[in-house]
């Protein structure tokens, strides 16, 4: 990182109902992996007390989070603005998101990641990889087995449905006077999506197994 005005965000709430405390779980995998030179320009913000307690020597900054903003309703962008605020960031500040729920991420692909954001100027940019399943062959669940198209067409050729990527939080990163202007999900029409080949995604247990078999 060689912005000053660079901090690393990592959202790290107690609560989470598909894989219950997430995230004491899987705060190693990331927190780990940033070098030691670099930790206090990390930014943990969470209500959980376990996390707060281990991490009192790790040398990272501490926010720790209102109730308020803790629920699983609250959006990551007013959890952000929150961080924002309270660390009296300037508008040219730099802030890399990491969600904890990609224990497969390494640091230097944040650096990868990062460099590429610095060196096109960009002001947002998230993650992508190639989807699954293409929108064209999704459908809306109707009553009686019925279904109706996501996205209505008459294609019938896959190699003429148009190209998609689905996103993801694997890197997120946005200058701070870009906040007021990205949705709830953390982008808007000027965000770069940066194609990854692989990306975990940790929500439930089975998820977190597989990774470790990995």
């Amino acid at each position: 990182m060689k912005k000053d005005d660079v901090f690393i965000v990592i959202p790290a709430r107690r609560d989470s109902k598909g894989l219950p405390y997430k995230n004491r779980k899987l705060l190693e995998y990331t927190l780990n992996d940033i070098p030691k030179e670099i930790r206090e320009k990390v930014i943990v913000t969470t209500n959980d007390e376990v996390i707060i307690e281990k991490l009192s020597n790790s040398g990272v900054k501490i926010l720790k989070r209102e109730e308020k903003l803790s629920d699983d309703t609250t959006s990551m962008k007013n959890v952000m603005i929150d961080v924002i605020e309270k660390f009296q960031m300037k508008e040219n500040t730099t802030i890399i998101m990491l969600y904890l729920t990609s224990p497969n991420r390494k640091y230097s692909d944040v650096e990868k990641i990062f460099e590429f954001y610095s060196k096109n100027d960009y002001k947002t940019l998230t993650c992508c990889v190639k989807p699954k399943t293409h929108p064209y062959l999704c459908f809306l669940k109707k009553d009686n087995g019925k279904g109706e198209q996501i996205i209505s067409h008459d294609l019938y050729r896959r190699q003429d449905y148009p190209e998609c990527f689905e996103m993801r939080h694997f890197v997120c990163i946005f200058e701070v006077s870009e906040i007021n202007n990205l949705n709830k999900n953390m982008y808007n029409t000027n965000t770069y999506f940066y194609q990854i080949e692989h990306d975990v995604d940790v929500d439930y247990e089975n998820d977190l197994e597989q990774f470790k078999k990995e």
